[in-house]
């Protein structure tokens, strides 16, 4: 991997967390082009900060009113803008730290998503997920009887 003139942890993260819009126009021609393909990274480090559950919700909040909601209109077409709204969801006057959250791993054959799927046929997989998750074991097998289908 070639050497970035931004690093993630040391400058960018710390400049958000900061409100420090400036650094956008600062950064040079490979400066931007690091804070472009960080974006995705920034966005994830942002949504998590480590205190309370009032700072904590305030982070996700602000990440998904500010930054998320306008992500398919804005794609990678406006990395300055996209930067601007960035400092706006981090900006606490201080550095904080913001851990990594990992991706949820998938389980084997779940019988929930397997009912599910044979219920809603139509149902794209991402929401057949979701909905299994919502239901208990118990409510699961009630919902198995009631469409005669087996577990």
């Amino acid at each position: 991997m070639p050497n970035k003139e931004l690093d993630l942890f040391k400058v960018l993260i710390p400049a958000l967390d900061g409100g420090m819009r400036d650094l956008y126009d600062a950064a040079g021609e490979d400066g931007k082009k690091d804070i472009k393909n960080d974006l995705w990274n920034l966005n994830r480090y942002m949504s998590s900060v480590k205190g309370n559950r009032d700072k904590q919700e305030l982070a996700v909040f602000k990440t998904n009113e500010y930054y998320n909601k306008n992500w398919a209109v804005l794609g990678n077409k406006h990395p300055k803008l996209q930067w601007y709204i960035l400092c706006q969801c981090g900006n606490t006057g201080k550095n904080e730290f913001h851990p990594w959250i990992g991706f949820k791993k998938k389980t084997g054959d779940n019988k929930g998503i397997k009912l599910l799927e044979q219920i809603y046929p139509n149902m794209k997989q991402d929401e057949i997920e979701l909905l299994a998750q919502q239901y208990t074991t118990k409510e699961l097998k009630k919902l198995a009887e009631e469409y005669e289908i087996k577990l």
